[in-house]
This record gives C-alpha cells, structure tokens and sequence, in this order.
C-alpha cells in the first residue's frame, strides 16, 4: 500500500513539472514557468500565415491568471522585412505606442531592445494597459516580446519580474 501512495505521488509529481517544448516554426525553445500556460499560434512553414485574433501572423502567447489582473507575455517571431508591418505593433485591439527612449537589457540567452509604453485600444481610441516591448536578433531573425498585466494601475516592479520570468524561459532554437 505505501509503494502504491508513493508512486502515485512520484507520478503527480512527474506530471506537475514544467514540460519544455522545442518548437522549430517558432524556432524557439521554452519552459513555461509555474502558474504559466503557453499556447502557440500561426502557421506552420511561414510566420506570415494563419494567425489568431490578437496577430495575423505566428507566435505563442503566455497567460498567467492574477488577482489584480491577467498577465500575458506575447512573442512574435520575425524577419527583418516583418519588423515594420504594423500587425506586430499590435495584440488584437491594442496597438503599441512607440516611443523613442529604449534601455539595453539583457538575459541569459539574449540582448534586448526594451521599451516601456502603453497600449492604446484601437476601439476606443483610449490608453490602455501599461506595456514592455522586447526586440531581439538571431542569427538572421528578430523577435519582438510584448509583456503587460490587463490593469489599468501603474505596472508594479514585481509584476514586472514576474512578467521578465517568463522572458527568460525562452531560449533560440
């Protein structure tokens, strides 16, 4: 009876640990961090297909649910004739306002572009959610990161750690 319990909770253990997807359309490789759902987006052999309602184009999105409101992370893989089409300025309604100031940052697997903004939902006209914008080279790629948290409250220093965590769990391919 205890080899049972014990394995049954060595098997819900196994279970609960993060999976790490390799995923060769995106080129990427990642590692959702707990509390954290992946889901990926678009087409297969082009970044420019299919899409979904936040990006006619390829990509995975991260979703975290939060007391204070939804936290997302947005990656959109690109070439550098992409980097100017102004579906990647956008997640579905919300268009990024760009701005002029950026800081150089880095991780352990890339040097970033990051700019702090805000969207401005396209509806409506109005501002929206505080917004980082991550841009990255690889090799002969880019790829544009949007993390944000849906409140409509300043973003906190810990909304953003916990937004850059999951911007550390994604390594090139």
């Amino acid at each position: 009876m205890k080899k049972l319990i014990s394995l049954c909770l060595l098997v819900a253990a196994t279970s609960l640990t993060a999976q790490t997807v390799k995923s060769k359309a995106l080129k990427l490789k990642y590692t959702a961090p707990e509390g954290w759902n992946p889901s990926e987006f678009g087409g297969k052999t082009s970044w420019d297909e299919s899409g979904n309602n936040l990006c006619k184009c390829s990509g995975v999105m991260f979703t975290k649910q939060h007391k204070d409101g939804k936290m997302i992370v947005l990656v959109y893989p690109s070439t550098i004739s992409g980097l100017d089409s102004s579906k990647h300025d956008m997640a579905g309604i919300l268009k990024f306002v760009d701005v002029e100031k950026y800081d150089k940052t880095k991780n352990k697997n890339f040097s970033f572009e990051k700019k702090k903004s805000y969207f401005m939902d396209t509806k409506t006209s109005s501002k929206s959610y505080e917004v980082i914008k991550y841009k990255t080279k690889i090799e002969d790629h880019y790829y544009l990161i949007y993390t944000w948290q849906e409140s409509m409250n300043v973003m906190s220093p810990n909304t953003e750690k916990d937004l850059f965590e999951v911007v550390n769990a994604i390594e090139p391919l």
